[in-house]
């Protein structure tokens, strides 16, 4: 039963240094790229064109080419469908929305968006003043988030085209391109809600025609100097029935990643921030959703979703829209986002909090409600965990009174394990006899370790993943973000150090040398050196709570007797008094030799009193009879069971 129970609590303590050193020193691999299959092309506009996007290839603002011909005097022929050679693009014209969380630059060149700004973000206290995107200015022309095309169309079009744009109000601006035949809009709206906003694309056309809209969306992480540059660069994203699929850089350099279904967003995302538009699908619509690498753009990738093809007649008009979040990966707005939208747009998918979500989100929103109290996201580190610690309290007490108890029959234990040394069997039969005699359970000290698991697996899932701690600052000028590691190594070696301590502190519940220095020496110098690498958040929580640990063993020293330690048996049966003990070093009593002795005290100590009483009786019977000679003689009584005693009293009565 006690290597159960140390095989136990050393499977908890090893599964969770593997949890933790997994996945702070081998985050989720990349995959591999891709090898172009052979035989297969890209199609593209040369290399200003983002390869294998077949958006950039469509007609737009462009002229068609002349046929290829050997008569000069021959007309030329109809141009190919799709065959186009473009035409330089007009200055752009740069339109502002604004609300009170974010500013949207949009331009006539594709009529789309090619800056978000963060202006105001109360997770992070107030104003914030940073670029979440921006078009990169050695990047494809036209190129932003929402531009539009019409591939394998009767009416191509391409996104390096010049729309008319105009203003409707502070939050609403309208694009109008008219070409041959058809007339395209795209009106974007700045949502009140928390930077969200809609887009809507409506065509009409004039003849019959086949429509194929794609609307595209960029990865592409902000280069501006006073901006700390993001660690993570963002991948492209799809969100397939609640399934989100991820293409990276890398993988998007070797050639596009193309897959199809019920889409329910597209665009790009690193852990900290989303860029997402989500369509309002009608009931069983699927989509493509395709990504791309964006040449000229270093570790851009580019995100189609393509919708399936329309017929329209005369006077019929194309009517689509899609909800968009631009902002920081909060979960809380993502569930709020459903309720904009109206129906599921599927961003709280993005954030994996594995098995233990039904914990994280619950401490993520305590988290969140403790910071709106105190207004520093380290602080509300260091109360969540307080608060974890006193939810877990009893199992905590309970489980270090049963070490404490275990600790006590050590040197017993020490002592079985010589006398059966060549009979293992035996030697168990004889620790389960001892663990029942005193009442002590080996797994009670394991059991509530394996009860909090769960809640410290979700609580290390939440601060990895919880956008709000990310550009939070803790401490200025050393914890300014804390989703990265200390830059001073303060709190990993602190960490080790207070590890170590509470190693020395906590009792020994094995004689086994090899894993007492392992638990002593080993996890202090594994969580510390895991703690090089953990973000600063998590190593706030795990300090917070190795001091809380620290501070609940002297407590419980100081207030909970120590167990008393029974008497080591012998060999030969006998206990350290040198008191013969029953069979298989037993005491005859069936109880510990210590009890036996203080029972044998107390029924010595009750005779000698009977004793005392008897001879006081014996003495007043004396004095009757020297007292009154004329009575008859009374026949003697029976011998008294201590007469020497009875003797030495009378001598000191004369």
């Amino acid at each position: 039963m006690e290597d159960q129970g140390k095989r136990i609590i050393l499977f908890v303590v090893i599964a969770a240094a593997i949890f933790f050193g997994f996945t702070a020193l081998f985050p989720t691999k990349k995959p591999e790229p891709k090898k172009p299959v052979a035989g297969s092309t890209d199609v593209g506009t040369g290399p200003a064109a983002p390869a294998g996007s077949p958006t950039w290839s469509a007609g737009g603002s462009a002229t068609p080419p002349p046929a290829p011909t050997t008569d000069p005097a021959a007309p030329p022929a109809p141009p190919a469908p799709g065959a186009t050679v473009e035409a330089p693009l007009p200055p752009a014209e740069t339109l502002d929305l604004e609300s009170p969380r974010m500013r949207l630059t949009l331009s006539n060149l594709g009529a789309a968006i090619t800056r978000v700004h963060r202006l105001v973000d109360p997770n992070k206290g107030g104003l914030v003043d940073d670029e979440l995107f921006l078009a990169p200015a050695g990047g494809p022309e036209a190129l932003g988030l929402g531009a539009t095309a019409f591939v394998n169309s009767t009416f191509a079009l391409s996104p390096r085209t010049a729309w008319t744009g105009e203003r409707v109000d502070a939050t609403t601006a309208r694009y109008t391109y008219r070409g041959a035949g058809f007339t395209v809009t795209k009106e974007f709206k700045l949502l009140p809600d928390d930077w969200m906003i809609k887009l809507t694309v409506d065509m009409q056309v004039t003849s019959a025609a086949s429509q194929q809209l794609a609307v595209s969306m960029f990865g592409i992480a902000p280069e501006v100097p006073t901006q700390k540059k993001w660690l993570k660069k963002p991948w492209g994203k799809c969100n397939l029935s609640g399934s989100v699929k991820s293409a990276s850089p890398g993988r998007v350099a070797a050639g596009p990643v193309t897959r199809s279904g019920a889409v329910r967003y597209f665009g790009a995302a690193t852990p900290f921030f989303m860029f997402a538009l989500s369509p309002r699908a009608v009931a069983g619509e699927t989509f493509e959703c395709n990504a791309y690498a964006v040449p000229g753009v270093k570790d851009g990738v580019q995100v189609d979703l393509v919708y399936p093809v329309v017929k329209l007649n005369p006077g019929e008009a194309l009517h689509k829209e899609l909800y968009g979040y631009f902002g920081p990966s909060y979960l809380d707005k993502y569930e709020h986002a459903d309720a904009v939208a109206g129906y599921s747009m599927g961003l709280a998918n993005t954030i994996d909090f594995g098995w233990f979500g039904f914990i994280s989100k619950p401490l993520l929103w305590l988290l969140r409600e403790i910071f709106n109290v105190v207004g520093n996201w380290g602080i509300a580190i260091i109360l969540l965990t307080i608060l974890v610690k006193l939810a877990t309290l009893y199992w905590t007490t309970k489980s270090m009174r049963s070490m404490r108890a275990m600790a006590a029959l050590q040197p017993e234990m020490k002592a079985l394990q010589a006398k059966y040394k060549d009979d293992k069997q035996k030697q168990q039969q004889a620790q389960m006899e001892l663990f029942k005699r005193h009442g002590v359970n080996p797994l009670a000290g394991c059991l509530p370790m394996l009860l909090q698991m769960p809640i410290w697996m979700g609580l290390y899932r939440m601060l990895s993943h919880a956008g709000e701690l990310h550009q939070a600052v803790f401490i200025p000028g050393w914890l300014d973000d804390l989703t990265v590691r200390d830059p001073f190594y303060i709190l990993p070696i602190a960490l080790m150090g207070l590890m170590f301590l509470q190693s020395k502190l906590q009792p020994a519940t094995t004689t086994d040398s090899t894993q007492q220095k392992m638990m002593m020496y080993g996890m202090p110098l594994m969580f510390g050196g895991m703690g090089l690498f953990f973000p600063s958040g998590l190593t706030v929580y795990i300090t917070t709570n190795t001091l809380l640990g620290i501070a609940h063993t002297l407590y419980m020293k100081r207030t909970t007797p120590a167990p008393t330690a029974p008497p080591v048996v012998t060999d030969d049966g006998d206990d350290a008094d040198g008191g013969k003990g029953g069979k298989g070093g037993k005491p005859a009593s069936g109880k510990p030799a210590a009890a036996k002795r203080a029972v044998i005290d107390a029924v010595a100590t009750e005779a000698s009193d009977a004793d005392d009483a008897d001879a006081e009786g014996d003495d007043a019977d004396d004095a009757d009879a020297e007292g009154d000679d004329a009575k008859p003689a009374r026949a003697a009584k029976p011998a008294r069971a201590n007469p020497d005693r009875r003797g030495k009293r009378r001598g000191k009565r004369t």
